[in-house]
């Protein structure tokens, strides 16, 4: 719950007054939804139906536009037909018909007649047609058979019958004023379906001259026109089968929507009533609830607060507002552990109900115990649907009992703190050695477990067979420091042995250039950063000597990160030389000198103490390197000394004796080479550790080896696959998050399995304890392939042998295959290179192995190496991609 406020929680009746009209508010704002009341339903299905009809509308003009054009195509049909066979009968200056055929037209009264002969002597009456005559019959006859109104007209008439109206005078002037064709739609008053009225001109030409004479007109001029009147009814009627369609489609559409909107108005209908009965219900467990005088909160499944009572507002401090929708998480305290939480739920979905004690936290931040029932409610589908909690501020009768069980503790203490005395002393010393031991072993834990991945992967990648000589120095550099780190990780647990003079040094042949030369190069980039020229000057050196190549390099990695950090500008110079002593010796002379700030002779030795530091503060450091180096120096058999002044620089120097070792080059340490398991059969393995990159360092040794591993994070993830796997080895960490590594070895001891410890925590302490609870192996991290290649060795009686030269692939011949390939095997090669699953990976290869074998060949020699990188370069994946 929340803590309480200063202010009184509002008065019972007045919370639930506002809490009403807070709910009656939301409930009409949610409620106001057009669908979901009867008025909205209408205007909708109205604004539906005007729509549908404007559509209707449209159509309909549609279709009486596409008549108007049909009659207006035909009619200029008919009268181009009209005009192609007057001038036909132009061209052959009239026919001769049967008298008895002659149309009843004035003008061939006087035209000539003559009586043809017939082969048989029948004697045939014929008269002489114009071709005036005869377009004056054929438009008589289709005006008789269509119903059309065509005929001739100009206003320069012969025949009165032909006399404009007003409106062929307007297409006659429009013609005359270069118009080609004149066209027009009126409505029609004697039959109501419309007219489409079409003229087009006729010119005067040669043929006609022999007529046409007293008309004046020139040749090429306009002499009249030809007009037609043709009734749009039979077009309409062409549209009506369209139009019907038209209409039944619109009235399903209508009929559509008005369904629609009436299951919408139906839902929204049913849901604002659900929505009112769920408001309802919840002003019920107000008035039920209000009066108590226990605080009270009902949330939803998921935790959600639904309602709080008067008493939870006066005892947590919040208003019913803010704690309503809010999570019951407000009023955690932070003093129960996760495990706590736990249980609690567990129990409450176990068996529908807790109770107990809680720490909450009131809204002002005051942490108060208060006793808790929850208990859950039971929807139809036989889950929690509901919680309801009850509790009660506890404070006062906590108060009362911390008082007596402190007035009985300090009793008890009165009794106890005279037995105390007496075994202080004894406590402390044991104390102290334990906890000395406690860091330690902590301490190289800590550090040894990064750096198993550090040098573990680092070790990895020196097996790509295309790896840049830049990048295989730089992994050297990687390695070498790794491995400085380790050694000195060793170190640290032997310093307190310094003390004692226990610590001893561990002089062999060490290659003295080589030495320097990875000193250097482990501080250039540093150097580089810095902008200072980082040198290595050596005279006279001797191949190879002994000594203790550990203490020496930590001395001149401390001068050396010293000079660095103090120096802003210029150069820093490493010198070593050599001087015979005779017998077989030299004596080795070592410098750093820079040209930093320079140390003032007060404080020249002062540096040399524990803990002290020179210099702005925020260098770094911790005080201790150059004690260690003199310490390290002196146990050499020199002594470190510094020769500097403020402003002008500083060199540290010191000469130590060494035994040249016998021969005369060593040749540079080589890398231990890659060694690799045949395996005669199926081998599985189980990696249980915490850390996941100890884990992939194991799966990356063994997988390519051919081992099929699993991997496990916790004790009960490590049983429930052993319970459910045929494991053969079984690799385990030390500390896991649900108990030690040593209880599962003490369970699976003497069952089959092959148990191996392979932890940070390496000391002889450790190995001894694993090996009695019953590990057949120890390997301390960083992790040595080599060591463990050997350990499997032995447990599985294999052979282990170096690995052989793996035939490099050939980038600009994969990327030529792969053309080959098709979308789909590319697009799952893609996807499996992007998931950076090996098994993934493998797959897609062997899909692609069906096709393309060679393809498949090249592409297994990049992923069993782990060259991701080099993949998805041939595959040409971007980073978008990921």
């Amino acid at each position: 719950m929340t803590p309480a406020i200063d202010s009184p929680c509002r008065s019972r009746h007045s919370g639930y007054r506002e809490f009403k009209t807070a709910v009656d508010v939301k409930v009409t704002e949610k409620h106001f939804i057009p669908l979901a009341s009867p008025l909205g339903a209408i205007l909708i299905t109205v604004v539906w139906t005007v729509l549908v009809l404007a559509s209707l509308l449209a159509q309909r003009e549609q279709l009486n536009r596409t008549a108007a054009e049909l009659a207006r195509i035909a009619a200029i049909s008919n009268l181009q037909k009209d005009i192609t066979i007057r001038k036909w009968a132009s061209n052959v200056e009239g026919l001769f018909i049967r008298e008895q055929h002659v149309p009843p037209i004035d003008a061939l009264e006087q035209e000539e007649r003559l009586t043809a002969i017939r082969g048989n002597g029948e004697r045939i009456p014929i008269v002489a047609v114009t071709p005036m005559h005869l377009l004056l019959a054929i438009q008589g006859m289709t005006n008789e058979a269509t119903g059309s109104r065509e005929r001739l007209t100009s206003k320069q008439l012969r025949n009165r019958d032909n006399s404009p109206d007003d409106w062929e005078l307007r297409a006659l002037s429009d013609l005359e004023d270069g118009e080609t064709m004149i066209a027009e739609t009126f409505p029609d008053k004697a039959n109501g379906h419309g007219l489409m009225r079409v003229m087009i001109p006729m010119r005067m030409e040669e043929e006609c001259l022999s007529c046409h004479r007293d008309t004046l007109v020139p040749v090429g001029g306009l002499r009249g026109a030809a007009t037609i009147a043709v009734d749009l009814l039979t077009y309409r009627n062409a549209q009506e089968p369209t139009w019907r369609a038209i209409q039944y489609w619109h009235a399903v559409i209508w009929l559509l929507g008005v369904v629609t909107f009436m299951l919408l108005h139906f839902v929204a209908l049913k849901r604002a009533r659900e929505q009112a009965r769920q408001d309802q219900v919840r002003r019920e467990n107000e008035m039920a609830f209000a009066a108590m005088a226990e605080g009270a909160a009902i949330t939803d499944a998921d935790g959600t607060i639904l309602w709080v009572n008067d008493a939870f507002c006066r005892i947590s401090g919040y208003e019913r507002e803010e704690a309503i929708g809010a999570n019951p998480r407000i009023l955690k305290s932070g003093i129960h552990e996760a495990a706590f939480y736990k249980n609690l739920w567990d129990q409450l979905i176990s068996t529908g109900s807790w109770r107990g004690e809680i720490w909450n936290r009131r809204r002002n931040g005051e942490v108060f115990p208060e006793e808790l029932s929850i208990q859950a409610l039971i929807g139809p589908d036989g889950k929690p649907s509901r919680y309801i909690s009850i509790f009660s501020d506890i404070t006062q009768r906590k108060q009362h009992e911390t008082e007596l069980a402190a007035y009985r503790e300090h009793l008890e203490e009165l009794v106890k703190l005279r037995t105390e005395e007496l075994t202080v002393a004894r406590d402390q010393a044991e104390t102290a050695n334990r906890s000395k031991s406690a860091f330690l072993a902590n301490m190289s834990h800590e550090l040894r477990t990064p750096l198993n991945a550090v040098i573990g992967f680092s070790k990895l990648m020196e097996k790509d067979p295309a790896l840049s000589p830049e990048n295989r120095r730089s992994l050297e550099i990687i390695n070498h420091s790794g491995r400085h780190l380790l050694t000195l990780i060793n170190d640290v647990l032997e310093l307190s042995k310094i003390e004692s003079g226990k610590m001893e040094m561990r002089p062999e042949e060490v290659d003295l250039r080589e030495l320097l030369e990875q000193v250097v190069e482990m501080m250039r980039l540093r150097a580089d950063e810095s902008g200072l020229d980082l040198r290595l000057e050596c005279e006279s050196l001797p191949s190879c000597v002994h000594l203790d190549p550990g203490m020496l390099r930590q001395v001149l990695l401390n001068l050396l990160s010293n000079a660095v950090k103090f120096t802003e500008s210029g150069s820093i110079v490493v010198r070593a030389t050599s001087q015979p002593t005779g017998k077989g010796a030299v004596r080795l002379a070592f410098s750093v000198r820079d040209t930093g700030i320079g140390i003032s002779p007060e404080e020249q030795e002062r540096i040399f103490s524990s803990f002290e530091q020179i210099g702005p503060s925020h260098r770094g450091g911790t005080g201790l390197g150059l004690t260690i180096s003199r310490r390290y120096v002196e146990m050499m058999g020199g002594e470190l000394a510094v020769d500097s002044h403020p402003g002008e620089g500083s060199d540290f120097h010191f000469a130590i004796e060494a035994l040249i070792a016998d021969g005369a080059v060593r040749a540079p340490v080589s890398h231990e080479p890659h060694l690799s398991i045949h395996l005669e059969h199926k081998v599985s393995a189980l990696v249980l550790d915490e850390q996941k990159e100890a884990r992939l360092l194991i799966r990356s040794i063994l997988e390519p080896l051919g081992f099929t591993v699993h991997e496990a994070v916790t004790l009960k993830q490590a049983r429930s696959l052993i319970a459910n796997c045929d494991i053969n080895l079984i690799f385990t960490g030390w500390y896991l998050s649900d108990g030690e590594g040593l209880d599962l070895i003490r369970q699976l001891s003497g069952r089959g399995s092959a148990l191996v410890m392979v932890t940070a925590n390496a000391t002889e302490e450790s190995r001894a304890a694993a090996l009695a609870a019953g590990a057949a192996g120890f390997l301390s991290k960083p992790l040595v392939e080599a060591d463990l290649l050997r350990l499997i060795q032995r447990l599985l009686s294999t052979n282990v042998s170096p690995t052989p030269t793996q035939p490099h692939y050939r980038p600009a011949l994969l990327k030529e295959m792969l053309t080959t390939l098709s979308p789909a095997g590319r697009a799952q090669l893609v996807r499996a290179a992007i998931s950076l699953n090996p098994v993934e990976i493998e797959s897609a290869i062997n899909t692609v192995a069906e096709n393309e074998p060679p393809l498949a060949e090249q592409l297994l020699m990049l992923t069993r190496q782990r060259s991701y990188q080099e993949l998805w370069e041939i595959l040409e994946i971007e980073g978008s991609e990921t």
